[in-house]
């Protein structure tokens, strides 16, 4: 027979078990319906015309990591075979990502199109970023035919062109804005969106094997968040975002693309997501080449670029309908909080 000392361990290692498990339990009956709670509100705000409130546009921003907390309890629940409710719960979030971010992982459809082919990068470079080494390396690695660079300073701008002239003998770099191409730039303009008050862009007409392209890089301002910081601390209470400015550089952006022909491209930190208001009236006129051709989230944009953690997908590449992509994907940050999307396009064939 065993000990008594030996059964007492037994009966307090049993009742450490049972205590965690009911701690589990307790925290799966919690946590679940909090978690999928925000998300049902969020998606049920966002459909019924709540968009453009502030913390709706904010939550936007970081909806992939609202999933995060469901990746976690899953398998909880799953292996514990919790109760019909709570599996009930974890099916809602489940679908509700699927149906938002479900087709970045399926297998993509092949594409055709007759030449010519060419690449385009977008690459917001970071106004304090002094390593024009790592910025002409990462456009090196991957050597596209288009690249557009914001928030580049003069100095960053003189050292990356005199490095890459000889790729690029065609370059535009004006105000923080830079276009390098291998394609002679037929006509060229620089203007403010927003009645002067706005973002810059540059627009030009690109001849790309015998095609007129028209091309235009944007930088739609980014939204601040307001918050009250009590006792000063760091970290605050969220009270406002301020989204109008970024959204009126949108619109502008919006009608001046609805004036011009395609074949047309438009690159650039667009500051917005693809589940943000603005992003459905620029993929109605316009195909967003990571949709259509990259594959899984693709982040762009660290809040921590120390230790390189893409959080969300801000730059992009759009292309008018008459061109097609034929693959997306993301660079090395260079030193920046972003990292470069590259994207090859290519005509589409004809009729």
């Amino acid at each position: 027979m065993e000990s008594e000392d030996r059964m007492k361990v037994r009966g307090i290692t049993v009742s450490l078990v049972d205590f965690f498990k009911r701690l589990i339990f307790a925290g799966l009956n919690l946590l679940t319906p909090l978690q999928t709670g925000l998300l049902v509100v969020y998606y049920s705000l966002r459909e019924l015309g709540g968009g453009e409130l502030w913390f709706i546009d904010a939550l936007s921003y970081i909806l992939p990591w609202l999933y995060l907390p469901f990746i976690i309890l899953l398998p909880g629940i799953l292996f514990l075979r919790r109760t019909r409710l709570l599996l009930i719960l974890v099916a809602i979030p489940t679908t509700l990502f699927l149906l938002t971010y479900g087709r970045l992982y399926l297998p993509r459809t092949s594409v055709y199109s007759t030449g010519p082919t060419f690449s385009v990068m977008t690459y917001n470079v970071l106004w304090t970023n002094k390593q024009a080494d790592r910025v002409a390396t990462a456009i090196e690695q991957h050597d596209p035919d288009i690249v557009g660079l914001h928030e580049i300073l003069p100095s960053m701008g003189a050292a990356v062109e005199e490095r890459l002239a000889e790729r690029y003998p065609y370059h535009k770099l004006e105000n923080s804005y830079g276009i390098l191409s291998r394609f002679p730039i037929l006509n060229y303009e620089f203007y403010q969106l927003d009645d002067g008050t706005g973002s810059w862009v540059q627009q030009m007409v690109l001849e790309i094997d015998g095609h007129r392209v028209n091309l235009l890089n944007a930088h739609p301002r980014s939204p601040p968040l307001e918050g009250f910081h009590p006792f000063g601390l760091p970290l605050g209470i969220p009270t406002g975002f301020l989204n109008q400015v970024r959204d009126a550089d949108v619109r502008d952006l919006l009608t001046r693309i609805d004036r011009l022909e395609d074949p047309l491209v438009v690159i650039g930190d667009f500051n917005l997501t693809d589940q943000q208001i603005m992003y459905a009236p620029l993929t109605s006129r316009l195909k967003d080449a990571h949709r259509e051709s990259g594959w899984g989230m693709g982040f762009t944009f660290s809040r921590f670029p120390s230790i390189g953690l893409p959080m969300w997908r801000i730059d992009y590449v759009f292309y008018s309908a008459d061109l097609v992509a034929l693959s997306a994907t993301t660079g090395d940050y260079g030193g920046s909080d972003h990292r470069p999307v590259i994207a090859e396009l290519s005509f589409r064939e004809l009729p």
